[in-house]
């Protein structure tokens, strides 16, 4: 796939290395200021962690990234100039729990008083809530990263402080399983600082839970990666893995398994993790190469189940499920015009570990038993079932976002994003706002090239100048 009136293996004014939703939206914004653009991408494809499949039976899927939050203001207004439409996602109706067999209905988008044997658990889910609030406005979503209150964040995991915070057994339980839903890893595994920075950079626990889940585009998220691949000025190589990274001041020569390419500075828009498989020339500072060393993905699998409609609305559901048993989250995500209803579920974590372990057959049933519990008999009247395995998934190795372990993001600091030489990191990993989200992506992308955009007009005036 290559597009554009650039010769493949030209001199380029940029490269982008990862073809995903942010290395894409850092190639348009670079190409509408008239910049020659290269992308280099692993895969055979665009989009990244955004992967849509127009073709399946019963309407558009989207495999990977799909939902747009309330704020998510740049990456609608990017899908929007590309010609995209999005739709409300999220129907109205009764939220539905699961707790050791126990099923319970909740206001949408709010906790029931009881399930499991707790009978606070509204009240003090809102609580915990509060603190974790508290918590992301004190810690910011930009740092320091050196104060005695971010070191001691940072030494401890999420559930130790759970432990010490929350004396309720159901409601750890639920801030658990919801957290290996949100970021793919267990409360054990990550920072306290890591989370609390995540709270803030998503604006709040409201927000995460809520708001995020708010729409949709007709067709699927990777449409917009696929349209930006068509604009002028942007080349796109696929099935490109880099190998190496050699950098000057204001020359970058990438190497690639389609070829040498060269420009006068690049964006390196993979996970990090994915990034420490690259070699750079000179090496990159310790503490950009310690986050690639030490921050993996998160593990998660997408669940879509088919129906030929949406009976779980006749009894007032919303599709919204919250299940403590098997460890997911589900959600009405059926678009106008699809031929087939569509529920899919978020499994990650430590969940994802035990359910994925079952094998192929033993995880569809296991899924399907609990639509049948939560939503009824016609649950089992199943006319389509997708997995969607990210850690399985090459060159991604995982989702939806890179993990911090304890003593992780205090040492590194703004290493996410800060700039090396013609270098700059992109991906949603390295946003300053909604991380581990689409809009996060484009921010992240849109950052990258801006910073690339004013370094080569000051290195054009210091040329000019020495002329």
């Amino acid at each position: 796939m290559s597009s554009t009136n650039n010769e493949v293996g030209a001199h380029a004014d940029a490269i982008i290395i990862g073809g995903g939703l942010s290395g894409m939206a850092a190639a348009y914004t670079l190409a509408q200021e008239g910049l020659r653009v290269t992308v280099l991408e692993a895969k055979d494809r665009v989009g990244g962690r955004t992967h849509s499949n127009a073709d399946t039976p019963g309407g558009p899927l989207d495999l990977g990234g799909m939902l747009i939050g309330t704020t998510h203001h740049r990456s609608r207004l990017l899908g929007e100039t590309l010609g995209l439409t999005w739709v409300p996602a999220r129907p109205s109706g009764s939220m539905t729990y699961r707790a050791d067999g126990e099923v319970v209905r909740a206001p949408d988008g709010g906790y029931p008083d009881s399930v499991g044997g707790s009978t606070t658990l509204d009240a003090e889910l809102t609580r915990v809530n509060g603190l974790f609030d508290e918590l992301a406005e004190t810690v910011g979503s930009q740092g320091p990263w050196d104060s005695p209150e971010h070191v001691a964040l940072d030494a401890i995991t999420v559930q130790s402080w759970l432990d010490e915070n929350v004396t309720d057994a159901v409601a750890r339980r639920i801030v658990r399983t919801d957290l290996n839903i949100i970021v793919g890893a267990d409360t054990t595994e990550m920072s306290m600082l890591f989370w609390a920075q995540y709270v803030a950079k998503c604006e709040g626990m409201r927000a995460l839970q809520v708001t995020a889940n708010d729409a949709l585009w007709l067709g699927g998220s990777q449409q917009i990666s696929q349209r930006i691949a068509d604009f002028d000025g942007i080349t796109v190589i696929t099935d490109a893995p880099v190998y190496s990274v050699a950098y000057t001041d204001d020359t970058v020569v990438v190497e690639s398994a389609r070829g040498q390419f060269t420009a006068s500075a690049a964006t390196i828009a993979v996970p990090p993790s994915a990034a420490n498989a690259i070699q750079f020339s000179p090496e990159l500072p310790l503490a950009r190469r310690q986050l690639q060393a030490r921050a993996p993905m998160g593990r998660e699998s997408k669940v879509q189940v088919r129906y030929s409609r949406p009976f779980w609305r006749d009894a007032g559901l919303s599709g919204e499920v919250f299940d403590l048993d098997l460890g997911y989250l589900s959600l009405d995500v059926t678009r106008p015009g699809d031929e087939w209803a569509t529920i899919v579920a978020f499994i990650g974590g430590k969940d994802y570990d035990a359910w994925f372990a079952l094998g192929p057959d033993a995880r569809k049933q296991a899924v399907l038993d609990s639509l049948i519990a939560v939503l009824g008999s016609e649950a089992a009247n199943v006319l389509g079932y997708h997995e969607t395995d990210w850690p399985s998934v090459p060159y991604t190795m995982g989702a939806p976002v890179t993990v911090m372990p304890p003593g992780l993001l205090s040492r590194i600091g703004n290493a996410l994003n800060a700039p090396v030489g013609p270098l700059r990191f992109a991906g949603t990993e390295a946003a300053s706002m909604w991380t581990g989200y689409m809009e996060g992506a484009v921010r992240a992308g849109e950052a990258a090239a801006h910073d690339i955009l004013a370094s080569l007009k000051a290195l054009k005036a210091l040329t000019a100048g020495a002329a």
